[in-house]
């Protein structure tokens, strides 16, 4: 269930919060615009887009990932998670929609949470960069305050200093949303710390962090932990760490002289394929035996 203080994130989704449905034909428009994936998303790569007073005020940027919004804040972020059975019913409500039918009713579940760095610096800065050429413009609803123009698009933001000579870096590879936590020499791995605030559960299987929420479960992958040698990363013996929904990190035997990585990749666990629009137009056989399709 989507609990109240994350409300002010999804204000420009509030018809999909818990308690509130509304007709196809009211919210198409914004569907449309929610669940398509960008292009760059199917190339491998999440765009970050700046707040310029589009969303709440304590969003620097928002990335779009496969089921859901990622929220970049000043110290930390939130991520907004889709129930995937709710955006499989609007999907197929959006390809299969037709004149004349009467609309259909429908409602889509999400679930908010917070990730914290607890005693982060407050002159942390962030610094984006991969800067796109295009930009987004919104221009949402009837009052001109909040619409925002030329807003710059970027594939990854660097918080820099989050903690003294610890950086964390956001970006994607190959369509998963990751972030490297980088602890420079003279930075203290011991002070990481990320508390979670807003998940039914959390816990560590197998290596892996399991975040579990009202509409799915999520799971950050063992974190790869390395640091540079002369043939290349050499891997640092690192695992979770979990207590009272604060994660930390236990990390053996490194060179407190060298810069270290730490690596955890994020993974919806509660979502396969495409929530982008699919049409097919055409299909026949070959003569080996073989199928070819056609669409958009």
């Amino acid at each position: 269930m989507l609990t109240q203080v994350f409300n002010p994130f999804l204000m420009k989704i509030s018809y999909f919060n818990t308690t509130k449905t509304t007709t196809l034909k009211r919210s198409l428009i914004f569907i449309t615009a929610l669940f398509s994936i960008q292009t760059a998303i199917s190339q491998g790569n999440i765009e970050f887009v700046e707040n310029k007073g589009q969303w709440d005020s304590r969003v620097r940027y928002k990335g779009k990932v496969s089921n859901g919004d990622f929220f970049i804040r000043d110290n930390g972020f939130t991520m907004v998670q889709y129930n995937p059975s709710d955006v499989a019913d609007v999907m197929r409500l959006l390809h299969d929609r037709t004149p004349g039918v009467p609309e259909e009713r429908f409602m889509v579940r999400t679930h908010a949470f917070h990730v914290d760095f607890v005693g982060a610096s407050p002159n942390a800065i962030q610094v984006p960069d991969k800067k796109m050429q295009a930009f987004n413009n919104y221009f949402t609803g009837n009052d001109p305050s909040k619409w925002a123009g030329g807003c710059q698009v970027f594939q990854a933001i660097t918080l820099k200093d989050v903690y003294p000579n610890v950086d964390v870096r956001y970006y994607t590879d190959n369509g998963f949303l990751k972030y490297d936590i980088l602890v420079k020499p003279g930075g203290d791995v011991s002070t990481i710390a990320l508390k979670y605030n807003g998940v039914d559960k959390l816990q560590v299987k197998k290596r892996e962090l399991s975040i579990s929420t009202s509409v799915g479960e999520l799971k950050e992958s063992s974190p790869y932990t390395y640091q540079a040698g002369l043939t290349g990363k050499e891997e640092i013996s690192c695992k979770y760490n979990v207590k009272d929904n604060v994660v930390s990190f236990d990390v053996k035997n490194y060179d407190r002289n060298a810069t270290l990585v730490i690596d955890p990749l994020i993974v919806f666990c509660s979502f396969s394929g495409s929530s982008a629009d699919n049409w097919g137009y055409t299909a026949t056989y070959g003569p080996d035996g073989s199928m070819y399709g056609g669409g958009i």
